[in-house]
């Protein structure tokens, strides 16, 4: 990736130049950095990758025809709001994918890839001591991609990861985040990385389901 800071010379084409802002503000959705109805000003944003306001731009309006920002009456780019029955649609979508996600990485994940799990859960369980919610909607949001990235379904990574743009600023309006007690039992995370070491296929998918049942239980009353 490549490093702006402001009044730095923009050295590269402006398509990459776009790109570069295209995958800030991309991640910033996923990682919850943005949340729902927050307002994404060109200028402001522009100044803080170091770029013109076009390439920035042209990298907001990628994202308005992904919907996963829209244009307000003043044409400026703004997270869209989520409603229940949305986040419904969202929520179901995202478990079936990462049901047939984890089933395929308990069958190929590597134990590089396993260990970078781990060490994501440990940043996440930390962040959840210190009441960082939002380093715990970010080091969530990461463990989930990369067990995505672990399944090795480019095609189905992607589709997770848009809908990921829609979900993480649901994440972010949510805060505070519950702690990470889950009725006294492991945090899911945990119960899947097991099932990803034995190559348990049902643990897996098991592991998921009782993560998503929980995330529904704590978002859907915060949604008008």
């Amino acid at each position: 990736m490549v490093a702006f800071t402001a009044g730095q010379p923009e050295k590269l084409p402006r398509r990459a130049l776009s790109e570069e802002a295209y995958d800030h503000v991309r991640r910033g959705l996923i990682r919850s950095r943005y949340r729902s109805g927050e307002r994404l000003v060109l200028r402001p944003l522009a100044a803080e990758l170091g770029l013109s306001p076009t390439p920035v731009r042209e990298a907001l309006l990628r994202l308005v025809s992904e919907h996963a920002l829209e244009l307000n009456d003043r044409n400026t780019a703004i997270v869209p709001a989520m409603t229940q029955r949305s986040f419904a649609e969202i929520h179901d979508l995202r478990m079936d994918l990462e049901m047939r996600l984890a089933a395929a990485a308990a069958q190929r994940a590597s134990s590089h890839g396993i260990e970078a799990l781990v060490i994501l859960q440990h940043q996440f369980m930390d962040a959840s001591r210190a009441r960082d919610d939002g380093g715990m909607a970010a080091f969530n949001a990461d463990f989930h991609t990369t067990v995505a990235a672990l399944a090795e379904l480019p095609l189905t990574a992607n589709i997770l990861r848009n809908l990921w743009m829609r979900i993480g600023p649901i994440y972010a309006l949510s805060r505070p985040m519950i702690q990470a007690e889950h009725e006294g039992r492991t945090h899911p995370h945990e119960d899947l990385i097991v099932a990803l070491r034995q190559r348990d296929v049902t643990a897996a998918q098991a592991a998921v389901t009782r993560d998503f049942e929980h995330a529904r239980r704590w978002i859907e009353p915060r949604l008008s």
